[in-house]
């Protein structure tokens, strides 16, 4: 790897220090939250913004939104196949074969996979009220 010898302004630096403590607060080893490799994350970032103003091309943020929905979607309905599968081998395992009972569990499993994405939705998110 090549080493440069740069010089930053001091508000720059303070930001990039701000970021490295940042870092470190959240468990960062100092390996992992070194001055040079927090400079040469930036740096990559910014000549990817760089290139993508120079190649004219804009993200298609509609297209972005439609993809990322479809994967979501795909995604939570894959959990609740997997739900009911596992679901339904647990219940085979303990012997039962109710099919009121496996519909109780599955109910109860989606159900407690629906208040967890609404309490993490609750944590992250910004809401009306």
């Amino acid at each position: 790897m090549p080493r440069k010898n740069i010089y930053f302004k001091d508000k720059i630096d303070r930001e990039i220090e701000g970021i490295l403590e940042i870092e470190r607060q959240k468990g960062a080893t100092p390996s992992e939250s070194s001055y040079s490799s927090m400079v040469n994350e930036l740096v990559r970032l910014g000549l990817m913004v760089y290139k993508s103003r120079e190649d004219g091309d804009s993200l298609d943020l509609e297209g972005f939104r439609r993809d990322v929905i479809k994967k979501v979607a795909g995604s939570r309905e894959g959990i609740m196949i997997l739900t009911a599968m596992v679901s339904e081998m647990y219940m085979g395992h303990k012997g039962l074969t109710d099919m009121a009972q496996l519909d109780a569990l599955i109910s109860e499993n989606i159900t407690a996979i629906n208040s967890a994405e609404a309490a993490a939705e609750n944590q992250h998110f910004v809401t009306d009220k």
